[in-house]
């Protein structure tokens, strides 16, 4: 287990206490958390010992008084007498085993599908399209304790009533949420760039630029000559970040390719070129598809690329490159944490990854992939998080 002796972890302190959710696996609109004032707590940690030895350190009431706050999001309702007798009687030990208790309820379910549908922005239905589709494979994932991996690579869309179907982008592969048209049309634009950027935040906890280790640019040769060129120090443009920008849009490139045969309603579409469409806006190819970054007519139609270095061949193979980085599981328990104590984005990007590596290090334990619970287990039960909530642990 590697944790260094002091662990920074940044969570609420104080206000977190969300309304209870009533059980059941389906919600008209996602519950977007409030988020609260915060302070950094700098919780010491002994090296030497194990994650079972810290809990073990804890007290009846630390543990109570932070299961009270987490009750209301992680399981839509309140602490029960019951166990808070169990807390009385194993303290920190309870922790894993109540929060497990908690998965296999609806209110688990429901916090699956409201996180996945506030994160994607996406519930309800706006005519044909129906939004509800990611956050139904968040709450089918979860309920079935399948690996969460597979919101991004499942090979299948999941129904209003719970019964798996293909998802509606008509592509000829399906790779979870990505594949749905919620998502697509959400996050249409020029070059497909908020698609590609909205993966990267949602399932990367990251932002361009990348490192050339995370992300290999691709050759300023291969793209258009708008993306070959450095930005000029204050200069300005019409597009973009000044006149352009390699740096980004050499990586921003590679990532927004497998988009190219989506249009801006979320269809794929098999004849889609990537060209440019002679005198309209930059980033528009025709027909509500997007342009690629690409020069050579010959690549920019097609699907395949490089996602952290790794080549793909079109979509599914993206969802494949994410969850095979340590930075997809990660994120995942970061999200949740986020979601659960009602932080904001930019304050998940900045989780300490000691914390996050071992939830994620102590998940795979168990299972190799692991599932929502086993990842949320793991995350709510680390002795760093729960003294966070402790009044006495603020400076």
């Amino acid at each position: 287990m590697s944790r260094s002796a002091a662990v920074a972890l940044v969570l609420l302190l104080s206000g977190c206490v969300a309304e209870v959710v009533e059980s059941s696996i389906k919600k008209a609109e996602p519950k977007i958390p409030t988020a609260s004032p915060y302070v950094p707590v700098v919780v010491e940690l002994a090296p030497e010992k194990t994650l079972e030895e810290l809990r073990a350190s804890l007290t009846a009431a630390q543990v109570e008084a932070y299961l009270r706050r987490l009750a209301p999001m992680l399981a839509g309702r309140s602490l029960k007498a019951d166990e808070v007798t169990v807390i009385n009687a194993q303290k920190g030990a309870a922790l894993p085993v109540i929060i497990d208790a908690w998965t296999h309820e609806d209110g688990f379910v429901l916090m699956a599908r409201e996180w996945i549908s506030t994160r994607l922005k996406a519930s309800g239905k706006k005519g044909d399209l129906n939004l509800e589709l990611p956050g139904n494979l968040a709450a089918y994932l979860a309920k079935n304790r399948l690996p969460h991996s597979e919101i991004l690579t499942a090979n299948f869309c999941v129904d209003d009533s719970g019964a798996k179907i293909a998802c509606d982008s008509g592509a000829p592969f399906a790779a979870g949420v990505l594949t749905t048209r919620a998502f697509l049309s959400n996050n249409a634009g020029r070059f497909n760039l908020k698609r590609a950027r909205t993966v990267l935040r949602t399932f990367g906890c990251k932002d361009y630029p990348l490192t050339a280790v995370q992300q290999p640019p691709l050759a300023r040769e291969v793209l258009i000559p708008l993306f070959q060129q450095d930005k000029v120090e204050g200069a300005s443009g019409t597009f973009g970040n000044g006149v352009a920008c390699y740096s980004c849009h050499s990586q921003f490139g590679a990532h927004a390719q497998p988009f190219v045969k989506f249009n801006s309603d979320g269809k794929w579409i098999s004849t889609a070129t990537g060209i440019q469409i002679e005198g309209g806006e930059q980033g528009r190819s025709v027909d509500g598809l997007s342009a690629s970054h690409l020069s050579n007519p010959e690549t920019s139609r097609l699907e395949a690329s490089q996602v952290f270095g790794v080549q793909v061949p079109n979509l599914a193979g993206m969802g494949e490159a994410y969850v095979s980085s340590l930075g997809f599981w990660t994120c995942s328990v970061g999200g949740l944490m986020g979601y659960a104590f009602g932080l904001a984005e930019s304050t998940v990007f900045t989780l300490p990854q000691d914390v996050l590596d071992d939830v994620v290090a102590a998940a795979r334990a168990k299972e190799p992939r692991p599932s929502l619970a086993t990842l949320a287990i793991e995350a709510f039960s680390h002795p760093a998080v729960v003294r966070s909530f402790d009044p006495q642990e603020t400076p």
